[in-house]
């Protein structure tokens, strides 16, 4: 399943960058985006280890599998994170109530009063394989992405940190795109409650970024 949540966010990049209007170029082992790449997005993603990788002004690098050391090539670690992914919920009887699904401006402007991302489109919520779900009583949020494999969750954000905030986006995003398994990466508390509430780690990714100050 690692693959597959790796597949799902190479294709929620893909659509994020080239909607900024960046050039993306895809191999069986990279991922690579040209262009005026939005803020937190990766320059370059490493599916595979052990792959011969020209870094050379490349400025954010995503390693899927957290096999490389690019410190040689200039860049710093940020984080390590872990793949996790779970089956889709079937049984829809049990919704949660306080949370709703952008449909309109109006939707649109509460979800950017709990999570703002000037980073994306501002059109993006329209998306046929986006849904920006959010909810004013918990003041939470998480976007959605069906690549029609599987679901990929991502802004997860929230006052509360428990596995009920899994729980919830878990079922509303199995209620929009029934049957597809649910991927993702987070670390540190979310990862701690993500997996409290059903999600498997199904291992480690890494992100590197060069920290000069001649990027523009």
């Amino acid at each position: 399943m690692r693959q597959a949540a790796i597949q799902n966010n190479f294709d929620w990049c893909r659509l994020v960058c080239e909607s900024a209007g960046c050039r993306v170029t895809e191999t069986d082992s990279t991922w690579h985006a040209q262009g005026n790449v939005p803020s937190y997005y990766p320059e370059l993603m490493v599916r595979l280890p052990h792959q011969r990788i020209g870094v050379t002004d490349v400025y954010s690098i995503k390693d899927c599998t957290a096999s490389y050391d690019f410190s040689s090539a200039g860049l710093s670690h940020l984080f390590t994170a872990e793949w996790m992914t779970r089956p889709a919920i079937l049984d829809r009887r049990a919704l949660p109530v306080d949370w709703s699904v952008v449909t309109d401006l109006d939707q649109f402007a509460r979800f950017q009063a709990i999570q703002a991302t000037p980073e994306l489109p501002t059109t993006l919520w329209q998306h046929p394989a986006v849904r920006f779900f959010y909810s004013e009583a918990q003041q939470a949020s998480c976007i959605a992405y069906s690549n029609q494999v599987t679901t990929g969750l991502t802004y997860v954000n929230s006052d509360y940190l428990d596995e009920r905030l899994w729980d919830d986006i878990a079922r509303l995003s199995s209620a929009h795109f029934p049957g597809q398994s649910l991927v993702g990466y987070e670390y540190g508390d979310h990862l701690i409650t993500a997996l409290e509430s059903g999600f498997d780690d199904v291992g480690p990714l890494a992100i590197w970024i060069r920290t000069t100050n001649d990027h523009t």
